[in-house]
């Protein structure tokens, strides 16, 4: 990437690499570091969104990268986390979506700022929202990734040395149920209220308030620097290969939906750079795509290295283990490496979808043609449920085939 050349009106602008915690974005970034494309006085930094439900290879991998960006190249490598927080809006106490910084060790007692990898994330979120994603809903992807993202950039770039205190400041809760139930039902909900409030009961039990926390306190390079660093437009790298043509079209037709002021996305799109706006400017450039970096190539560097992720190179371990999107050939292909009670299980899945997914009977809603009973990860189907890829059912094998694009 030594010969990659950006718009001149860019090469100044403070460059974000999203790290997603695959060899691929792993690839990218350290061929960035050798050649120098990435300034700490610019205002670059590298940004990792834990979701807790990853392998626990990838964390090992992700806190390795970070480490080595970090100390070898002076570049600041933050690891945030989905968070909510309780406070009143519109005269109704709620919770509302944040993120919290972590550090590059797991979460204890001992370590209340330790990143989380027990699934509690994911659950927060599920909870928050009261209903299992699936394909059709990808609430996931949208706030432990995008939504986290776009807030902690708008943070850095405001040029304070810490992220603010949310929330009110009693010391007790002051969400009324009553009230929360009937904003649901405002909001054209319809599930009834002993169901909802359970649902919720996860989310309404965590910390009130969202901590102050200083930068300095989760990276080992001196951001000294950052007093001068301000601005509203910047690039964002992501790891997407030449050989990955699903994952750039959807991107694509993401940014066309997003920027409908920029210049119009036909097929003559120039694939290795898509600006579009999005609380402020993003110009977002996929520079393994301009350099043709196919899977072979990322393997070839990584065999090369003094670590690497050790997971098999065919994905099915990669994001969270038993993402649903993954498609039920490689849901069914992977086996649980964990014997704790951690999203690396599937047992951990089989809760979450038996504790929050709809009961269209209990909700007194119509169940299709096939019978489904209710709306899980998978949507409303009879044939798939992690219980029965658990148990190896006939009717899941070929069900679904789906690619996982959790990064786009």
């Amino acid at each position: 990437m030594r010969h990659y050349y950006y718009k001149k009106s860019h090469q100044n602008l403070p460059h974000i690499v999203k790290f997603s915690g695959g060899r691929s974005s792993g690839y990218m970034l350290f061929n960035m570091l050798k050649n120098g494309m990435l300034k700490k006085e610019r205002g670059d930094f590298v940004l990792f969104n834990n979701t807790s439900a990853e392998h626990s290879k990838t964390y090992e991998f992700v806190m390795k990268c970070k480490r080595e960006c970090e100390e070898t190249y002076g570049i600041p490598f933050f690891l945030i986390e989905f968070q909510t927080f309780e406070d009143c809006k519109g005269g109704i106490y709620d919770r509302f979506g944040a993120y919290r910084l972590v550090n590059d060790k797991p979460f204890s007692k001992k370590n209340p700022f330790g990143y989380k990898f027990g699934g509690e994330v994911f659950e927060e979120l599920i909870s928050w929202k009261a209903f299992v994603p699936n394909q059709m809903s990808r609430i996931c992807t949208q706030n432990l990734k995008m939504e986290t993202s776009k807030q902690f950039i708008r943070d850095w770039f405001f040029g304070e040395s810490s992220i603010p205190r949310l929330g009110h400041f009693d010391s007790v809760s002051l969400i009324d149920k009553d009230a929360l139930y009937e904003k649901h039902l405002k909001n054209n909900g319809s599930v009834p209220r002993e169901i909802y409030l359970s649902k919720k009961e996860f989310v309404l039990n965590l910390p009130l308030w969202r901590e102050e926390q200083e930068y300095q306190d989760f990276t080992s390079v001196d951001l000294g620097y950052r007093k001068e660093i301000k601005g509203s437009e910047y690039l964002t790298f992501i790891g997407f290969r030449s050989d990955e043509p699903q994952r750039i079209t959807k991107m694509k037709d993401r940014i066309a939906k997003n920027d409908k002021k920029s210049a119009e996305y036909n097929d003559n799109i120039n694939l290795e750079e898509f600006p579009y706006l999005r609380d402020g400017v993003e110009h977002v450039y996929m520079p393994m795509i301009k350099f043709c970096t196919t899977k072979q190539d990322v393997k070839e560097f990584w065999e090369k290295q003094n670590f690497d992720l050790g997971l098999d190179y065919d994905g099915k371990y990669g994001n969270c283990v038993y993402c649903f999107m993954k498609g039920t050939k490689k849901l069914l292909e992977i086996k649980s490496a964990s014997k704790l009670k951690t999203p690396e299980n599937i047992d951990w899945w089989i809760k979450m979808e038996q504790k929050y997914q709809r009961d269209l009977k209990a909700e007194g809603r119509k169940t299709k043609k096939d019978g489904a009973k209710f709306v899980n990860f998978f949507g409303e189907s009879s044939k798939l449920s992690y219980e029965k890829i658990k148990n190896g059912s006939d009717e899941v094998e070929g069900a679904m085939e789906l690619p996982c694009h959790c990064s786009d």
